[in-house]
């Protein structure tokens, strides 16, 4: 009976605007990195993005209780979008860090880290930007998931790295603290994307 019915495909595009709000955030975070303080100007505008986002996650849980036939297995739909979400949550959450604690300096780490954090988000939209085609774009689709996993290796290294260095300079506790977090939210945006490549090379398999 299923397969008499046409898919809805309207899923793939929601994916991949998910995808581009999760790019916009993390390029937004870069920018307020570099650009410095005042930083309210910024958190308000990833804010923006993360809600624009939040909409779009709850149209696409709102169309999959509505859709018969479905392009993919549904609990495949449900981890994407909360994976994709997941990223722009983190992201979010270290720029309204960064724009209540106001850390007196901005640390290169820290934007090496949110450089990697864009090659993710943007390694993930080509990756879920292929899944509608993604028999014929298999192989693109796992050479983006390994870079992906390569990044977020890079990213836990950076971090590391940032952690033990600050501590060994023993400055400014609450310096430190604030950082901690903040780098933490990064980070951890980073292992978001990495799940949602994992995912969608699930899905790719589930599929070939």
């Amino acid at each position: 009976m299923k397969s008499l019915i046409p898919r809805d495909d309207l899923f793939f595009e929601m994916f991949s605007k998910l995808c581009a709000k999760g790019v916009d955030c993390a390029e937004a975070l870069q920018e307020m990195l570099r650009s410095g303080p005042p930083f309210e100007a910024a958190a308000r505008r990833i804010k923006s993005f993360e809600h624009e986002a939040d909409e779009v996650v709850h149209a696409t849980i709102e169309h999959l209780h509505k859709t018969f036939v479905t392009p993919l297995d549904r609990t495949d739909i449900r981890k994407l979008v909360t994976r994709l979400d997941d990223v722009m949550d983190l992201t979010e959450a270290a720029a309204s860090r960064v724009d209540l604690y106001v850390p007196k300096v901005i640390h290169p780490e820290a934007l090496e880290l949110c450089g990697v954090l864009v090659k993710c988000t943007q390694q993930i939209a080509e990756m879920v930007g292929h899944m509608k085609d993604m028999k014929k774009q298999a192989a693109r689709i796992n050479d983006l998931a390994v870079e992906t996993n390569r990044l977020e290796n890079e990213a836990d290294h950076l971090r590391r790295n940032f952690l033990a260095r600050i501590f060994r300079e023993a400055g400014d506790p609450l310096e430190v603290i604030k950082w901690m977090e903040i780098i933490e939210h990064i980070e951890g945006a980073t292992d978001r994307c990495e799940d949602v490549a994992e995912i969608v090379e699930g899905i790719l398999q589930e599929n070939s």
